[in-house]
């Protein structure tokens, strides 16, 4: 099964998206951990999400892009969190130069199927950051560019699709 979990920051899309994966039959349950951790407003973002699985069973892989390539075992319920840091770290790979929002698409989304291959059940995260207007420089944009692009071809392909909308969740697709 693949589930999509979209939503803007803060708005309960996190927690969603764990209880939906506890939910799911697939041993054992993989929290995939995609940030980078560069500062102490993200090493606190990173304990709270922690307290909140403490106790339920979940197994921490970190991992900031290069999904497929992580030890999880076959048959597996994962959960990544979040696509949105994960496009960030592709397309702004220390050392790399900026990559072309089609290339980090086409990257990431075999990255991803080679995963959905190995796994029983994917329950992915993504923040919506396409609904204020836009108007960023041309950097984010291409940013923006490819993780709309991504979110839409995970949604198409997806089982269950749920958007978090002032802290409840709308589900616009549901197998």
């Amino acid at each position: 099964m693949l589930i999509l979990i979209f939503g803007q920051a803060g708005s309960g899309k996190s927690r969603y998206a764990e209880e939906r994966l506890s939910e799911l039959s697939g041993k054992p349950k993989i929290y995939a951990a995609m940030s980078q951790v560069n500062d102490e407003e993200m090493r606190e973002r990173v304990r709270n999400h922690q307290a909140m699985r403490a106790g339920r069973g979940f197994l921490t892989v970190e991992r900031t892009m290069n999904l497929s390539g992580a030890e999880i075992p076959e048959g597996s319920s994962v959960m990544v969190e979040s696509l949105t840091a994960w496009t960030a770290n592709v397309m702004f790979a220390d050392g790399e130069g900026l990559k072309p929002s089609g290339h980090v698409v086409r990257e990431i989304f075999a990255d991803f199927t080679a995963l959905l291959g190995r796994v029983r059940d994917v329950v992915i995260v993504v923040d919506d950051i396409f609904s204020d207007g836009g108007g960023y420089d041309a950097l984010t944009e291409e940013y923006v560019k490819a993780l709309a692009e991504l979110t839409v071809k995970i949604a198409e392909a997806a089982d269950e699709v749920t958007e978090f909308f002032a802290g409840m969740p709308i589900t616009y697709k549901k197998l």
